[in-house]
């Protein structure tokens, strides 16, 4: 399972995904969604469904559905990702997360950053150029307009559940809207069968 520490005044190194069994895209080890940005949703629409969460306080969330919650993401083939240039940013992020305090946390169950060569990924907390991604800053701000964008929609008669996974439940918007991320969503929907076919 993840566990993400903070990196701040730490240095960590990379060393390579050759030769990962691919943890990090396995919905057994916990890789089911992820939370998303306004930003994101055109990118992630076009491989993964976008689908909804309320919160235990009645907030309304964005997610890309990454796995079954049994299953690797669908698009790992022999334990490599087959659409890597189009990969979401949660993935193309990892081992690194952005976080609502505004610290970037990396994943310390990640076996490449425990090797004892590899490329510099985090200096003194700053994270090196080449793995560095805009995504990563400014996050708390980033989280907190998409929070404010889809309170408008947060009608729960609106929403149909659509799957639960490990007691999490998923659901489409059901309302007839022009807003262009509403939109996004119900294109990304026909990606749906594909991520929960195998579930058993």
């Amino acid at each position: 399972m993840k566990t993400f520490l903070s990196t701040e005044d730490k240095s960590f190194t990379f060393s390579s995904c050759d030769g990962c069994p691919a943890r990090c895209c396995d919905g057994r080890e916990g890789s089911v969604f992820s939370q998303l940005l306004l930003e994101d949703f055109e990118s992630v629409s076009k491989n993964f469904p976008i689908l909804f969460t309320f919160g235990d306080l009645g907030y309304l969330k964005a997610n890309v559905l990454l796995s079954n919650g049994e299953d690797f993401c669908p698009y790992i083939i022999n334990h490599q990702c087959i659409i890597y240039d189009e990969r979401p940013n949660v993935c193309r992020n990892y081992p690194l997360s952005g976080n609502l305090d505004n610290q970037i946390y990396i994943d310390d169950s990640c076996p490449a950053i425990h090797s004892e060569v590899g490329q510099d990924i985090v200096v003194d907390g700053i994270v090196q150029k080449t793995f560095d991604n805009e995504t990563l800053h400014d996050y708390q701000n980033k989280f907190l307009d998409t929070h404010h964008y889809l309170e408008q929609f947060n009608h729960k008669e609106n929403f149909d559940k659509v799957i639960t996974i490990n007691n999490i439940e998923f659901y489409i918007y059901t309302k007839a809207s022009s807003d262009n991320y509403m939109n996004l969503h119900i294109k990304s929907l026909d990606k749906l069968n594909k991520v929960i076919k195998e579930k058993s």
